[in-house]
């Protein structure tokens, strides 16, 4: 099974086409939509500020074409703001997949939350199959999104926030499932399996 990894300036790339390949995975490294288009699931990994990251998207088709994408995708972190209407780090736009605004935190101890934090699952997923609740990963990031409808996760730093969420086919992971230990690494498994069985 091969699986596309979107590439643009930044993204923890190193880290989590490591933690994907040590699940078997083939991996596709390319912002060719072409080419991705051949993958049974999308991951759009997240470190770097938004500007920078739409302006890469933009310089491609890719831009107009991800929202389209009609199998499995996971935005991890930066990944997953951007599939939001828009983020106030730029200020820069979203891709629209999902409706909320990305904000700074305004009651949290520190501007940046980074370090393990508990997240509950709200709802049933199959992101979450055999991971008992609450779990611990791993967060960097001094924007997040509120808790809406679209929030399969939540979590704590000051304020609620939206650790994870899911529209049909898209998926969004706040935190580093790369860097969260057995738990990421689990829920890297998952949606492996989600890609493997997905039926639109």
């Amino acid at each position: 099974m091969k699986i596309g990894v979107i590439a643009y300036r930044g993204g923890n790339v190193r880290s989590i086409c490591s933690a994907l390949e040590s699940l078997g995975v083939e991996l596709l490294y390319t912002a060719e939509w072409e080419q991705l288009r051949g993958c049974a699931g999308l991951i759009f990994p997240g470190v770097g500020a938004a500007l920078p990251a739409v302006q890469d998207l933009q310089r491609t088709c890719l831009w107009e074409k991800l929202p389209t994408w009609d199998r499995p995708f996971l935005g991890v972190c930066l990944g997953m703001q951007l599939l939001g209407k828009e983020s106030e780090e730029g200020p820069a736009p979203g891709l629209g997949v999902f409706s909320y605004a990305v904000r700074p935190f305004r009651e949290a101890p520190r501007v940046i939350h980074m370090g393990w934090n508990a997240v509950s699952p709200l709802m049933q997923d199959p992101l979450w199959y055999g991971i008992e609740s609450p779990f611990y990963v791993y967060f960097v990031h001094g924007y997040r999104a509120d808790v809406m409808d679209c929030t399969i996760a939540e979590a704590v730093y000051g304020e609620r926030f939206s650790a994870a969420v899911r529209r049909e086919n898209f998926w969004g992971v706040q935190f580093h499932p790369e860097k969260s230990g057995e738990v990421g690494f689990k829920v890297l498994q998952n949606f492996l399996s989600i890609c493997k069985s997905y039926q639109p």
